[in-house]
């Protein structure tokens, strides 16, 4: 099956996702198992914006009184839109990140010492949620991961089985982080902060030479789930999804061990043809 490729998503496909995510208007810091991208969503112009950059490299040791768009600024921290709604551009969306008075280092602090009592992989990343109607950002989220049990061994088979396998996904990952733990993904195969579009054209790129199939589970996958040859919906992880990406997707699951099944499965239909 050296012919097939398997682009996965990576949370609530690969791994679980541990999010701490602040709301600074009512001052309150918790888990949450809503995404992010259904926060973003309840804005009429809202925008999922992850920060290029490592927290305990840039952002630890800073004073918890410190602005965060001062330190952006400062050290010259990037942002990176991965998710928005229709209407906004990136540049204002950044202009707005970086003229905001109200986020500091301190907030950030609080949702990260809260994401470091989950049992999560040294992973971690950090969000903001904008609300653009208000010019405000609305929400900062600490997020982790967790591998689910039956990822490392699907990965294991899959490489075994000669399949090309990939990682698209939107949160914060770096495949110098990431190969410590898959090491069956070469490290140009993993792509992290990847918007909706992103995804969609990596997709169109391997099916120059594969045939595709696509694992995705939610609303940010939808393009590329459309694209694939093979697109696959993963129900492990709770989400507010759309009724339309029930309507485009050849399979759904439950357990990432799942996937070998399907494979097995389209490959002995091709066989008989």
């Amino acid at each position: 099956m050296s012919d097939v490729a398997v682009v996965f998503d990576g949370a609530g496909v690969l791994y679980a996702p541990s999010r701490i995510i602040k709301d600074m208007d009512r001052g309150i810091a918790k888990r949450s198992r809503i995404s992010g991208l259904t926060i973003t969503d309840r804005f009429e112009r809202g925008a999922l914006v992850i920060l290029k950059t490592q927290y305990v490299e840039t952002m630890e040791k800073e004073a918890a009184s410190k602005l965060l768009s001062d330190l952006m600024r400062e050290k010259k921290i990037e942002s990176k839109v991965v998710y928005k709604t229709k209407g906004i551009s990136d540049s204002e969306v950044v202009e707005t990140i970086l003229g905001d008075e109200r986020v500091k280092l301190g907030d950030i602090h609080e949702t990260m010492s809260f994401l470091r009592r989950c049992d999560i992989l040294p992973v971690i990343g950090v969000g903001l949620i904008v609300d653009m109607t208000a010019g405000a950002i609305r929400y900062v989220i600490a997020g982790g991961i967790k591998f689910f049990s039956g990822t490392r061994e699907l990965l294991r088979t899959l490489s075994q089985m000669g399949i090309a396998i990939y990682i698209a996904s939107g949160d914060r990952i770096e495949a110098e982080e990431m190969t410590i733990y898959l090491p069956e993904v070469p490290p140009e195969n993993i792509f992290g902060m990847l918007k909706p579009g992103d995804k969609c054209n990596l997709v169109m790129k391997l099916k120059r030479n594969h045939k595709v199939m696509m694992v995705g589970d939610d609303r940010n996958d939808y393009l590329a789930l459309c694209e694939a040859d093979i697109a696959v919906l993963s129900l492990q992880e709770e989400a507010d999804r759309p009724g339309k990406i029930f309507e485009i997707v050849d399979f759904r699951i439950k357990e990432i061990g799942e996937i070998r099944g399907i494979l097995e499965e389209l490959e002995g239909k091709v066989c008989k043809t």
